[in-house]
């Protein structure tokens, strides 16, 4: 009897060998906190998010698992984010009058380790019962990680929306101005994820988290606003416009206070997803599941 225990629980033990391969498809909601839009204060906060501006995301992605409680996963996602000063309860930002959107590719490699491990379940092992048939079968897990990606922001005009990036709104690589900023950044990944468990290869998720960036122009704002004339100038009127859509007498000034350099910009996602895991081999599987009826008490 105590050889039977010790093989039952064994497997149990193992058994996230045989279905350690995991493909997971997802959708969702996304945003950002940016200098743009906002409550009433300077930006950067929890309670600084506008819900108007909550957008949407979708993600595939693929699930190692190294043991019963950790796991590495890739994900290649698709986020967009907007803000608008028009929202903001702040009247500086509203008379800012700015606004962005962008698209976001994101390629995101994370370590996942879970507080509750995965479950076998009655229904999720080849043959084993995990615990007792009381199981709610479920996982809980907390992940970190790295994920560059590419971004645009765009702005709004006229009802047409045109890229910032090219127009160099505040003096970007131009004398006296801030330095380029490129297409592709990093961020840091960190939050929480949930699995219920539909049978041995099928489960149903959430995993929401927030990305610390690298980068402070993800809308396009940071620093100072830049000299009108050499906006026109240097890069032509499209720019000047872009840049400075203040609704107030001091448009047109150059060296005011346009964002916060200080803060890096960051932005947020949560996917519900549907994975499902491939079966390492069956005949292996079926061997272990004839070992294991063979076990008498």
């Amino acid at each position: 009897m105590v050889f039977a225990f010790l093989t039952v629980n064994l497997c149990a033990q193992n058994s996230w060998r045989y279905y350690k391969n995991e493909f997971i498809v997802g959708a969702g909601y996304a945003g950002c906190l940016t200098d743009l839009g906002g409550g009433t204060g300077d930006g950067g906060y929890v309670k600084d998010i506008d819900f108007q501006t909550i957008r949407y995301s979708a993600q595939l992605g693929y699930r190692l698992r190294t043991s019963d409680r950790t796991a590495f996963k890739t994900t290649f996602s698709f986020i967009h984010v907007t803000g608008s000063d028009e929202f903001s309860e702040n009247e500086g930002r509203r008379i800012r009058n700015l606004n962005f959107r962008s698209n976001i590719m994101e390629l995101k490699a994370q370590f996942e380790y879970y507080i509750v491990e995965e479950p076998l379940g009655k229904y999720n092992g080849p043959g084993v019962t995990y615990r007792d048939d009381k199981r709610f079968d479920y996982s809980l897990y907390l992940f970190g990680g790295i994920a560059p990606f590419y971004y645009n922001p765009q702005g709004q005009i006229n009802g047409s929306w045109v890229d910032l990036r090219p127009l160099k709104t505040e003096g970007q690589g131009l004398e006296g101005g801030p330095s380029e900023y490129g297409k592709i950044a990093i961020s840091f990944p960190f939050g929480v994820g949930f699995k219920y468990l539909i049978n041995r290869q099928m489960s149903i998720g959430f995993e929401t988290g927030v990305r610390f960036t690298t980068t402070d122009y993800l809308d396009d704002v940071s620093t100072t606003y830049y000299d009108q004339s050499e906006l026109r100038s240097e890069v032509g009127s499209q720019s000047a416009r872009m840049a400075d859509r203040r609704l107030s007498d001091s448009r047109g000034n150059s060296g005011g206070i346009r964002g916060n350099p200080d803060r890096n910009d960051l932005y947020f996602a949560g996917f519900f997803t549907f994975n499902y895991k491939l079966a390492k081999d069956q005949k292996l599987k079926l061997n272990i599941f004839k070992r294991k009826k063979k076990v008498k008490f």
